[in-house]
């Protein structure tokens, strides 16, 4: 593979792994405030807020590495 097709590939993958990466944070960050030290019940919006930003950085990544190629 040549040096701008994976570099087009990590897009992709910039993307994906922005929003799996916010998706697991925002549970685990859920779960910690309902099990942990709290006991307050904030599922949705833990979840919700670190789901954008994982789209977020999933994107700014994207755009620095189109910039790139």
């Amino acid at each position: 593979m040549k040096g701008r097709d994976f570099l087009a590939l990590t897009v992709g993958f910039n993307l994906l792994g922005g929003i799996l990466a916010g998706l697991l944070v925002g549970y685990a960050f859920d779960r910690w405030f309902m099990e942990g030290l709290f006991k307050v019940k904030s599922f949705p919006f833990g979840l919700f807020f670190f789901f954008f930003i994982g789209i977020v950085s999933g994107f700014w990544n994207a755009y620095r590495d189109l910039r790139r190629l």
